[in-house]
């Protein structure tokens, strides 16, 4: 088995008889309206992977792992002219990717539901899926010739790893996410001092995710990928040079793996758009020219958005005074669309101000429990959550060319919430599509009709607990506990209290944690966590 890494999260598995591409994002205009570009280049691929994909002789399969347009590239894949390949897809509840896929004219889709294996000559294809909330992504297994790569992406399957071990055998090439992909802390407000300590935290925590999956799997090695993309737009480029934020590269990665895991029998390779490693020997085949070392990194990415630069000239206009007025119009009436489909509306206790950067004093107020949008000349509560777009950049969402979750991951936007406390009902209301809000409430719904519970050992004591996280509904069996007292979510790292009802001080999520009947009193060799016993995550 060979895999070719394809820049940022994509690869292409070779057998003797198959090849499968995964997520190839090739386009030169990036993705999220150019507000992301692939670091290192790798647009010079586009020919390679067009190449293994039309060229007849052996098994062809495109998997497309979710929608987010660093995994999903329509632009790349309108330029294949022959399409007798299969693609291979999840099966989401949104029709998104079935209904492109219907129309591609390929030789044929397999829409797959969680754990459906696609037989290859020697193997098969396994997918795992994943939808929870506003999240819904897959990972992939190739397992053939004697080898096994799983490739996780950004799939938040970290709380099933040990049952995929079991179930599925040895891993040889392992690639998970380690950078982060969202607009939090990114694109709110906070003094620099909060923003970076913030930042660093949720790196720590991506960081102990990557441990604790390597821990649980034991690959021969790992592959960086999913890391972060850069940002050439003027108005985003300070994003690259921050000292500390939520886009660490690979050699901070594997600094972290080195302290946190110095005896682990694996290897650990950044590779470069176009190389080409065995999975057998785990050499590589062959090697890219360009290699982006860290002392060269601002002269890379300043050249890089240079030649770039045509991009954003194309898409800044100004606008009349009229045409921001018919898009505050348009505006209003989206909001009070979403606000009707909302079920939930009545949980959110505060405001959304939305503020057009052109209309300062005509801002949106969304008030959830009277269900209403009206038009108010500034903020007056102290309790609020606000948004400051420019009407440039938000037609895009009200022209439908943008979905709402592909331009908040655009960052071409400013946030801030008071108190600074996660509203999971806001944040979907915000991201997810008008004809999505209904079965997103139902999810909220079923995760809260989870009551099974389980016990937790933490500090010499036991307690039952809740044990589907209220965030997504993770397998809090698998988590962990640190501190002595707070139990952890394997898949998005939230902390829960175990010596406060299992509430989590951040957004006051509870656990509804109580004493257990029988204490716990471990032995000196005993961990304190019952499953899946490692140690603290170590600070960079």
């Amino acid at each position: 088995m060979r895999i070719t890494f394809l820049g940022h999260a994509g690869f292409a598995v070779e057998t003797a008889s198959s090849v499968v591409v995964m997520d190839p994002w090739l386009s030169e205009r990036g993705a999220f309206d150019s507000a992301w570009m692939q670091l290192p280049r790798n647009h010079h691929l586009a020919p390679r992977v067009r190449a293994l994909l039309e060229t007849p002789g052996r098994e062809r399969f495109l998997y497309v792992s979710h929608e987010h347009k660093d995994h999903f590239d329509p632009e790349f894949l309108a330029t294949l002219q022959r399409r007798d390949f299969t693609v291979v897809i999840p099966r989401f509840l949104r029709s998104e990717l079935q209904d492109v896929f219907a129309k591609y004219g390929c030789k044929r889709v397999i829409a797959c539901e969680d754990g459906r294996e696609v037989p290859i000559k020697g193997g098969y294809i396994k997918l795992f899926v994943s939808e929870q909330g506003t999240n819904r992504d897959s990972a992939v297994m190739v397992r053939g010739e004697g080898q096994c790569f799983l490739n996780l992406n950004d799939c938040k399957l970290h709380d099933r790893l040990a049952r995929i071990a079991e179930e599925e055998g040895p891993v040889d090439v392992f690639t998970a996410q380690f950078s982060g992909a969202i607009w939090h802390p990114t694109c709110y407000e906070y003094p620099e001092e909060t923003y970076a300590a913030i930042s660093l935290k949720k790196r720590e925590s991506k960081f102990e995710a990557v441990s604790r999956a390597l821990e649980t799997l034991r690959p021969r090695a790992y592959l960086a990928s999913a890391g972060p993309a850069c940002f050439l737009d003027p108005t985003l480029f300070h994003l690259n040079l921050e000292k500390v934020n939520i886009f660490p590269n690979a050699t901070q990665l594997f600094r972290f793996l080195d302290q946190r895991l110095p005896n682990a029998a694996l290897k650990k390779l950044e590779s470069m758009p176009g190389d080409v490693l065995d999975a057998g020997t785990l050499d590589y085949v062959s090697l890219d020219g360009e290699r982006l070392t860290e002392d060269r990194f601002e002269s890379y990415l300043r050249a890089y958005a240079a030649d770039m630069a045509h991009l954003f000239r194309e898409r800044r206009r100004n606008m009349l005074r009229a045409e921001v007025d018919e898009i505050h119009a348009r505006l209003r009436v989206e909001l009070q669309r979403k606000l009707d489909h909302l079920d939930l509306h009545a949980r959110v206790g505060m405001p959304l101000y939305v503020e057009l950067t052109e209309l300062p004093h005509r801002l949106l107020r969304v008030d959830f429990q009277a269900r209403r949008v009206d038009e108010v000349p500034s903020i007056h509560e102290s309790t609020r959550y606000a948004m400051k777009v420019s009407a440039v950049d938000l037609v895009r969402v009200l022209d439908r060319k943008l979905t709402w979750e592909d331009f908040l991951l655009s960052f071409r936007l400013r946030l801030s919430r008071s108190p600074d406390v996660y509203e999971p009902i806001l944040h979907g209301f915000l991201g997810v599509e008008i004809e999505d809000l209904r079965a997103f409430c139902e999810g909220v719904r079923s995760t809260e009709s989870q009551r099974e519970r389980t016990v937790v050992d933490a500090g010499g004591r036991r307690f039952t607990v809740q044990r589907f996280c209220p965030h997504q509904g993770a397998d809090l069996s698998e988590g962990w506990v640190e501190e002595g007292r707070y139990l952890v979510c394997p898949r998005h790292r939230w902390r829960f209290d175990l010596e406060d009802g299992g509430r989590c001080p951040t957004n006051g999520s509870t656990l509804c944690a109580e004493p257990a009947t029988q204490p716990s009193i471990p032995s000196e060799s005993e961990p304190d966590v019952p499953l899946h016993p490692v140690q603290e995550p170590l600070s960079l």
